[in-house]
């Protein structure tokens, strides 16, 4: 089996590269964060990426979106290497993770680990008060279960991380050892690889890309490149899932990179 973890970036017009990017994959599973879904019909088409990604992955007929909360526009002062960045949908939307599958979803919750689904236009007091959600999916596959955890965490400048994001990752390892068998746990988690929160982890569960010593989940292009380690997207399993192959691939599809895990359970 083939899974993809992928932010594929709020704030870009790249849905000829989602598509191309997808169709090529061929993957089984695909878990996806920031992904946009229009309410209003005046959002710019460019930047919704749901229906560009239900085209490109139209095989995978088991889906399952969970919106975090409802947006128009987004302002903040020295964000993504803007002075002042400013972004406008021109119209309501919902963002969030979304997940895909050709194996059938037996149970599917979107649980929040950060306040709670929430209609707002007012991102002024951003990041401290945020929504966000881990997307819990059961799939069936054969006589074997496999537990699907997509997260997109909670946004720190330093990726270090506060309480809050400590909190978050707590709740989703419970929610993993829950399982009722194997797990992978995925997405952008917004931490780095040697923070309180990622370790919570490593007791149950194998880091990849600690496994395959990465060096980067983000583009050349990223301001944090500069550091000698800037991981914050990650996949872990359980420690009897069979792994075949794990890569990080260099790409602009996104601002984030692909992690493309093949497996046996």
């Amino acid at each position: 089996m083939k899974l993809i973890t992928l932010n594929v970036a709020l704030f870009e017009a790249n849905n000829s590269k989602l598509i191309k990017f997808l169709k090529a994959q061929k993957a089984d599973i695909i878990c996806l964060q920031e992904v946009v879904k229009e309410i209003d019909t005046t959002v710019l088409h460019e930047y919704i990426t749901k229906k560009p990604i239900d085209l490109a992955t139209s095989e995978l007929s088991y889906t399952f979106f969970g919106p975090n909360s409802i947006m128009d526009r987004f302002d903040m002062e020295g964000f993504h290497g803007h002075d002042a960045f400013h972004f406008d949908l021109e119209g309501l939307a919902e963002m969030g993770n979304y997940t895909k599958s050709k194996f059938k979803i037996t149970k599917g919750q979107n649980i929040f680990v950060q306040n709670h689904f929430t209609y707002t236009t007012d991102r002024s007091k951003w990041p401290d008060e945020d929504y966000r959600a881990v997307l819990l999916t059961d799939l069936e596959i054969g006589k074997k279960k496999l537990r699907v955890l997509n997260y997109h965490g909670i946004w720190t400048r330093n990726k270090l991380g506060n309480e809050k994001s400590f909190e978050a990752c707590e709740k989703i390892n419970s929610l993993a050892l829950e399982a009722n068998g194997d797990v992978v746990i995925c997405g952008d988690f917004n931490l780095f690889p040697d923070t309180s929160s990622m370790k919570i982890f490593n007791k149950n569960f194998i880091s990849l890309v600690d496994k395959y010593k990465v060096k980067t989940t983000r583009p050349a292009s990223n301001e944090l490149n500069k550091l000698d380690r800037n991981v914050v997207d990650y996949i872990w399993v359980s420690k009897s899932i069979n792994v075949k192959s794990f890569e990080v691939i260099e790409s602009d599809v996104s601002d984030h990179l692909p992690l493309i895990l093949e497996f046996d359970i």
